[in-house]
């Protein structure tokens, strides 16, 4: 089993959002919240300001704005003309928001001058960040049905993983090996974003994943479960599980 190495590079702010978005747009309900034309965001974690987070504001596809938030934990989004918008804004490919709201010619007085967010708090905790990645694929030998009935797990060897602290912005770097486990060592706790992509499992071939994990020495689950298979944007997707 291959043991974590750590890699000593900056990390920097994420350009494009995936995961805040998925591969559906929501529904704007009563065309979100109205905002003053100026307005403020603040992201904690922990209870304290990050930095680096990437947010976009969008209006009928095109980009309006985009910042990153600075060591204060805020950006600042300049004036915007009244009109109907989408905000999103994600760290390391976890979101932080995916939401519209509108600017009135004429703000209310109940328009918002701020809007905050945390990100990563509500991560699944574990003690140690290492485990398996397998692919759900059909059996063989019997008909379609059959094989679509008695799916078998595949391990995904030679995976590339990464794991990135957002507060410090250490980077740890692994493989998993031929049977899809995968392990990092020396990690101080905090909370981390796992990023994984390539590797073998037959002919399986999924989407890169993030997922956002809290490693603790008081945990009580202790290896991580990556399952692969079809996901709602048509391609293969990992999804996390964690086991005991």
């Amino acid at each position: 089993m291959p043991f974590g190495r750590y890699v000593s590079i900056a990390i920097l702010p994420l350009i494009c959002a995936t995961a805040a978005l998925g591969c559906s747009l929501t529904g704007c309900s009563n065309n979100g919240d109205e905002m003053r034309p100026t307005f403020t965001i603040l992201v904690t974690h922990d209870d304290k300001p990050l930095a680096g987070v990437s947010f976009r504001v969008t209006a009928k596809g095109a980009e309006q704005f985009s910042g990153v938030t600075d060591e204060t934990g805020l950006v600042h989004v300049p004036k915007l003309p009244p009109g109907l918008y989408w905000l999103n804004g994600d760290l390391l490919g976890i979101g932080v928001v995916y939401t519209c709201f509108h600017v009135d010619e004429k703000p209310l007085r109940g328009a918002k001058s701020k809007l905050t967010f945390t990100w990563g708090d509500e991560a699944p905790t574990t003690s140690k960040i290492a485990g398996r990645l397998v692919a759900s694929q059909p059996a063989k030998g019997g008909t379609p049905l059959w094989n679509q009935m008695h799916r078998v797990d595949v391990p995904i060897a030679g995976a590339d993983l990464t794991l990135r602290d957002p507060v410090s912005h250490a980077v740890y770097v692994t493989m998993s090996d031929q049977d899809g486990h995968f392990f990092f060592e020396g990690l101080p706790n905090g909370t981390y974003v796992l990023h994984i992509e390539g590797g073998s499992a037959d002919e399986f071939t999924y989407d890169p994943a993030n997922s956002a994990v809290e490693l603790t020495n008081t945990a009580k689950r202790g290896e991580l479960l990556f399952k692969g298979g079809p996901s709602g944007c048509g391609g293969n997707e990992l999804a996390l599980q964690i086991f005991d």
